[in-house]
Formats: structure tokens, sequence, C-alpha cells
């Protein structure tokens, strides 16, 4: 769950209560220690013809002060004026915002954003075992499947489905009138031929045939089909054919058994010389070609195809709203499958992660290479919209504790330096 974004605003906010105090505490030290070293000054100036020693703490308090006040110039002058003074060189930070947000974005881009370093950090992180081990658990999973399939609905429900459906009528007519038929037939017929299914075809013809021939029942159709066929109405003839009639079959059958059992018949020949001519012709006769070709545009372009590829976009839909609104959606339960099966995938294959480790480095170096320059601009860019006084108070909280140490150390290495000048002098 992601913290909202007023809750991210009130911890920012405590945060910086929370700097500012302990910002405040630590000026306040740093001007104690200034207090103390004149107190401490005009103390040891009282009492500097008493003993010699208090000219030494008159000299060590003196140096103290000096230096106080000197850090504090030092430190003060980065973020303001001191004392509202607008003296040379001060408010250093405010007056050198846009430099410092360059100079920031261009230490960024040449430090951080490198291909060398993001790649490096992806080789640790190996994000592929992490995918494969979040995929292969099945709460992840179902949780992958139902978001898609709740993502897949709600696209559905904005679509144009009118629109959809005469997009994926015309494409498909287009891609049916380009499709090369010729081609694809013949390949069609080599790959039957070269798997033996002709033959195995044939034999399935011939043993219906013979299982229709032994039926008595359809007898006599085959007799009424010869007189048709042949256009006989002679009684006489028609009767000589009726008694003719099971010797025909006989020799049907036989023939028929003939051919089945004789791999090598002649019949079997000249049906797969017969087949393998036509993928010839299919191949590299203009005249084939051009015929199926016509036909093939006829075919598309008919009313009917056309009525049947409209409707195949609304066959589509329907099914797949069907699907969506159950409760658990087959399409659901299909991309949890394929997620499961991802992660195992990545769980144990190790080239498979290595793969997908590289492809995914090789993708970040794009990355960089492409919008390294932009991530100066964006920093830049984000400080340009802080005023003077909002940048120089977010900086002073962030290391305005530390810098008032340099107004302390100031305080204590000034006296010491200030003793020390003064012990010399008394020596020589």
């Amino acid at each position: 769950m992601q913290p909202s974004p007023d809750l991210i605003a009130q911890l920012d906010q405590s945060t910086d209560q929370l700097k500012r105090a302990r910002l405040r505490n630590m000026q306040w030290l740093a001007a104690g220690l200034l207090l103390l070293a004149a107190l401490v000054f005009a103390v040891a100036r009282s009492q500097r013809g008493g003993h010699p020693a208090w000219g030494y703490v008159e000299a060590f308090a003196e140096a103290s002060m000096v230096g106080a006040i000197a850090d504090w110039f030092a430190v003060v002058a980065l973020f303001r004026h001191p004392l509202g003074i607008p003296l040379w060189h001060t408010a250093i930070i405010p007056n050198s915002k846009a430099d410092i947000g360059r100079s920031l974005g261009a230490f960024v881009e040449n430090h951080f954003i490198t291909e060398q370093g993001i790649a490096e950090r992806i080789v640790q992180a190996d994000p592929a075992a992490r995918l494969g081990a979040w995929l292969s658990d099945e709460v992840h999973a179902q949780q992958l499947g139902m978001a898609s399939a709740g993502v897949v609905k709600q696209l559905l429900a904005m679509a144009d489905h009118d629109k959809l459906g005469r997009l994926l009528r015309v494409q498909a007519s287009n891609y049916l009138g380009q499709l090369n038929l010729s081609d694809v037939a013949a390949d069609c017929i080599d790959a039957l031929i070269a798997d033996g299914k002709p033959q195995e075809l044939l034999d399935f013809l011939l043993d219906r045939s013979a299982a229709y021939l032994d039926d008595e029942h359809h007898h006599a159709a085959i007799g009424d089909f010869v007189l048709g066929a042949f256009q006989i109405e002679n009684a006489l003839v028609k009767k000589a054919v009726k008694a003719y009639e099971p010797r025909m079959i006989a020799s049907l059958q036989k023939f028929a058994l003939a051919v089945r059992v004789d791999p090598q018949h002649p019949l079997r020949q000249r049906i797969a010389g017969w087949i393998a001519d036509s993928a010839l012709h299919l191949k590299a006769d203009p005249q084939w070609q051009e015929t199926v070709r016509r036909y093939q545009l006829q075919l598309v372009a008919s009313d009917t195809v056309q009525a049947m590829l409209g409707d195949v976009w609304h066959h589509i839909g329907t099914r797949l709203l069907a699907d969506l609104h159950a409760d658990q959606p087959v399409l659901a339960q299909a991309i949890a499958s394929l997620a499961r099966n991802t992660g195992k995938v990545l769980d144990t294959d190790k080239p498979a992660r290595q793969w997908l480790n590289d492809a995914i480095v090789a993708g970040s170096g794009a990355l960089v290479r492409r919008y390294r320059g932009e991530v100066g601009a964006f920093i830049a860019g984000r400080l340009d919209l802080w005023s003077k006084d909002e940048m120089s108070e977010r900086i002073e909280l962030a290391i305005g504790r530390d810098l008032q140490f340099i107004r302390i150390n100031g305080t204590i290495v000034g006296g010491l330096a200030g003793l020390l000048i003064y012990a010399a002098s008394q020596a020589f």
C-alpha cells in the first residue's frame, strides 16, 4: 500500500521541524560560547593588573571572540547577508541558485547516471530472479491475472466496437487478398505428399466405398444412378441394366479391393502423379496461378465472406465480455497460468534468467544514453521552482547544524591561537 501524498507531506513537515529545532539548539550553543568569551574577556580585562595570568586569559577570550565572529560571518554569508548588509560575496547560495542547480544536475549525470554504474546495480539486483520468484507465487499470479482481465474489460467497455469490426474486416480482407494462395496450396500439397496423406485419404475412400457397396440397401440406388447418368429411358435397356446390376457392383467391389490391397496399383500411381502435377502447376504455371488468384479475389469480395469477416469481432468481443463478467474469467486464469509458468522457467533456467538480465542491462544502457541529459535538466528545473529563500532554508536545514560546529571550533581554535601568540610575545 502506497502512503498518501498528505501523509508524506506531514512526515516531511515533521522532519523539517525536528531539523529546525536541532539547528536552533546548535546556533544557541555557538552564540553562548561567544557570549561566554565576551564575559571572560570583560572579567580578565578588569583584573589584568592583579595577576600576570589574567593577561593570558584575556588573550584567549579576545581571540575566541574574533574566531567566533569571523566564523559566524562565514557561515551566515553562505545563506544570507550578515545583519542584512549586502556585502560583496555574501548570500552565496541564493545568489548562485541557478549555478547550483546546473552543477548538481551535471554531477548526478556524470557520477550516478552512468551506463556502467546502472548495469552493475542491475546485475547485483538480479531482477530476473526476483521476477521469477514473484510470478511463481500463486497469490501474485492470480492478482496479475485478475488485474490484466480487469484492464481488458475496461478497454472493451471504452472501445468503439463498430469501428473495430470494420477495421478487422478491412485488414483481414487485405491480408486474404494479398495472400499467395497458389504457393500456400502447393506447399500444403507437398507436405501432405511427404506425410503420405493422399494415399491414406484414398484408403479411407476405398474403405467407405467398399462398405457402401457391401450394403444391399444401396444397390438399387446405384442402379438408378447408372440409369440417370446415361439417361436411359428404354424399358428394355433399363431391364438389362438392372439384370447386370449385381455383376456391376461385384466388379466395383473387386476393383476397390484390388486398389486397396496393392500399394503399387496403377490407379494409386495416377492419383499420386495428378496430385504432384497439381502442386507443380500451382508453383510454376502462370495460367493456374492467375485462375486461383481470380477465384481468390472473387471469394474474398463476396458478400458472404465480407459479412463473415464483419462478424468476427462481434463474436470475439461478445465471448470476451461474457468471460470477463464471470467470477473467475478464463482469460484471468490463462494469464495467471502463463505467469506461473514464466516464474518457474525463471526460477529453474539459469540461461533464461541471464538472457532476461542481459536484455534489461542492454535496455537500461539505451535509456541512459537517451535520457541522461534530461536528468540534469530535470534537477535544475526542480531547483528553479524554489525561491532563493526556500532553497537557502532547505540547504541550511540539511547541513546548517554541522556548520555550527565550525563556529564552535572557530571559537576554541581562535582562543588557543590567541593564547599561543600572547605567550610567544611574553617570552620574546
